[in-house]
């Protein structure tokens, strides 16, 4: 009932402001504004004052974030710039030359602020764990709110740390464990990879001929694939499976991660067979749903939720995983269930 009462609000936020744009340009196109000239600076005011301070006052009964209000003030000073006649721009030149380069000090003020934030996040949730996914998430949220952007933007940053920074390969603990040596995730990784540089020359030199803009969109766009693919197989030699006295925190990569509360654990078995049940959400930390790679079932007491790449979420009531060393990852489960239940 909350979560549906904020998106209420933040739809309000952004429809009543739009509105006032809309309301706007029809004016500004009409015969009216030819009839009545002094419209131009109601119109003018509407679209560069009127919406961005509306989103601004609606924004505060919701999670919406007030710098956004900034890209109404900068579209209705655009779209007033091209739709009114030079006549009546009077008052838009005053916006233009004292108000815009106070909202652009404003901003840059902004920008400064989240990024002393971010460094101070990032440097407190090192403390807590190595693992620069979660520590570059924690800080993302703690920054940018509990928001789909800031699971964007941490993934965005994540893939540019592993791909570019990440070299060193840490030492694995007894209770570190690896899911990447029998499942041939790397060897296909590096084919994908190979694949994508092959045939981003082969593409590059035939769209060439037909548009060069084409051309280096889609070489630009194999490029960053390249970057996130190497990203990934980094991720999976350095960020390998963790078992605590009270959580499991199982990773693949980039791609998804979850963090299980052994409390919350009903079973845990060999995985040999499809599993379907049409009472069960089987799920997995891959991208398809294919069952063939895996070697191992927890079953949950209620449902978990997988994180993964871009702030998407899955829930499920059976995880399908794979191990390295499946035996040894079971045993060592058992024995902290074990404990627990005395």
């Amino acid at each position: 009932m909350v979560a549906l009462n904020n998106r209420k609000s933040s739809l309000i936020t952004y429809v009543l402001p739009l509105l006032v744009v809309l309301l706007s340009v029809v004016l500004a196109v009409s015969p009216l504004l030819q009839k009545y000239p002094e419209l131009a600076t109601a119109i003018t005011y509407d679209l560069t004052f009127l919406a961005p301070v509306l989103f601004l006052l609606l924004s505060k009964k919701s999670n919406v974030s007030k710098i956004k209000a900034v890209p109404f003030f900068i579209g209705g000073t655009i779209i007033a710039s091209y739709l009114l006649p030079e006549s009546g721009q009077e008052h838009l030149n005053y916006i233009k030359n004292y108000a815009l380069p106070i909202v652009e000090l404003t901003v840059l003020s902004f920008i400064i602020r989240k990024i002393y934030l971010g460094v101070k996040a990032f440097k407190s949730n090192a403390v807590n764990t190595s693992d620069v996914l979660v520590i570059i998430k924690k800080s993302a949220h703690e920054l940018l709110g509990e928001s789909r952007f800031a699971s964007f933007f941490a993934s965005e940053i994540t893939m540019m740390y592993y791909a570019f920074f990440s070299w060193k390969r840490q030492k694995r603990s007894v209770n570190e464990f690896t899911n990447y040596k029998e499942n041939a995730s790397i060897t296909l990784a590096a084919a994908l990879l190979l694949i994508v540089f092959i045939e981003t020359y082969a593409f590059h030199i035939f769209l060439m001929k037909w548009s060069s803009v084409a051309a280096w969109i889609l070489t630009l766009t194999s490029i960053y694939t390249a970057f996130m693919i190497i990203a990934h197989i980094k991720a999976l030699l350095r960020r390998p499976a963790v078992l605590t006295e009270e959580k499991l925190f199982l990773k693949n990569g980039l791609i998804a991660d979850i963090t299980i509360h052994l409390v919350d654990i009903k079973t845990v078995e060999s995985y040999v067979k499809d599993m379907e049940s049409a009472e069960l959400t089987v799920g997995n930390l891959g991208l398809s749903k294919d069952s063939t790679t895996h070697n191992i079932a927890i079953h949950f007491k209620r449902p978990q939720q997988i994180e993964k790449m871009y702030g998407f979420k899955e829930t499920c009531d059976v995880l399908l995983i794979h191990m390295d060393d499946k035996n040894k990852f079971l045993n060592r489960l058992q024995e902290r269930l074990e404990q627990l239940s005395v």
